[in-house]
């Protein structure tokens, strides 16, 4: 049976609903990259869920986006919050033709379900009302995430914003083209 879900933009109280987005998962693969070229290395380790410290960080973190004009998404399964994105609106190098992708997580027993490109799609239609072109999204080097995103045609920035990687080196650095 598919499950149908809700979409909609968060209000700015809402970013405490992060806290409930299950972001266990058991890692296999990441992803390295070198000179803008992918390798899959083998890991193996298990994210059981949120450290409390760093869900408080993240949740004050996307709050910071939405009162700055950022955008948040969410996706409901019933009354049950499953996925949350977020888009900063500053901008990245000082323009505002590329934004950034600043969250996107979905509950573990909803990834695979087409969950993430929906909220992605969300942010991007967000991103091209505001006048960008593309997305920059620094995501988590994991097989499963690296590929969602190269799967909706983001590909491997040639040349990474220098202030977003000094704060995620181990990210993989990408860009998704937006519009036509």
């Amino acid at each position: 049976m598919a499950i149908e879900l809700r979409y909609r933009e968060l209000q700015h109280h809402e970013a405490e609903l992060l806290r409930s987005i299950d972001r266990s998962e058991q890692i296999d693969e990441i992803y390295r990259s070198v000179d803008s070229t992918l390798i899959l290395e083998a890991v193996e380790y298990t994210v059981p869920s949120w450290p409390s410290s760093e869900l408080t960080e993240y949740v004050s973190r996307l709050h910071a986006v939405m009162i700055s004009g950022g955008h948040a998404y969410g996706a409901w399964d019933d009354t049950e919050i499953v996925g949350i994105a977020s888009l900063d609106a500053s901008g990245v190098n000082g323009g505002n033709r590329t934004l950034k992708l600043d969250m996107l997580y979905v509950s573990s027993g909803y990834r695979g379900r087409g969950v993430g490109r929906k909220l992605t799609e969300l942010a991007a239609a967000q991103a091209c009302s505001l006048g960008a072109t593309s997305l920059y999204i620094s995501a988590t080097p994991t097989r499963g995430t690296v590929e969602a995103y190269l799967r909706m045609g983001a590909s491997v920035s040639a040349s990474p914003d220098p202030e977003l990687f000094e704060k995620e080196p181990e990210d993989i650095h990408l860009e998704l083209r937006l519009g036509p």
